[in-house]
């Protein structure tokens, strides 16, 4: 598995640092819990749950909408959390994906939910 921790660029810091102060913002995560979710999510879940992310630097949200249940998987291990952690100021996550089956067939849909509420739970990071 291929885990990459990255460092913010100095210019980003200060950047969310003082948006961060602008907006009265507090952090609730730090490397060692974005390294430990990201690792967790890899490891314990039958998938890497889709997510749309909101930067504390901007109002864009990545990916635009988020789907139900995308078919397609999210990118927790190859994210540099470090940085990620830095700058997010929140995930939604879509504990579903869907899978096609065929042609002729519909998708089937594969939801983790429970495994994930489960995971952020022992880990103690906070989420409604």
């Amino acid at each position: 598995m291929f885990f990459y921790v990255g460092f913010p660029y100095d210019h980003n810091v200060k950047a969310v640092r003082r948006v961060v102060y602008e907006r009265g913002l507090t952090s609730h995560m730090n490397d060692h819990k974005w390294r430990a979710l990201c690792s967790a999510v890899v490891e314990q879940l039958p998938f890497a749950p889709p997510y749309q992310e909101k930067r504390v630097t901007s109002d864009v949200l990545r990916p635009e909408v988020l789907d139900f249940a995308p078919g397609y998987h999210g990118d927790w291990a190859r994210t540099p959390e470090g940085a990620m952690g830095l700058s997010i100021e929140w995930l939604k996550v879509a504990p579903r994906v869907r899978v096609e089956v065929g042609r002729l067939l519909p998708p089937r849909i594969e939801d983790c939910a429970a495994q994930l509420r489960c995971l952020l739970a022992s880990l103690r990071i906070p989420f409604k």
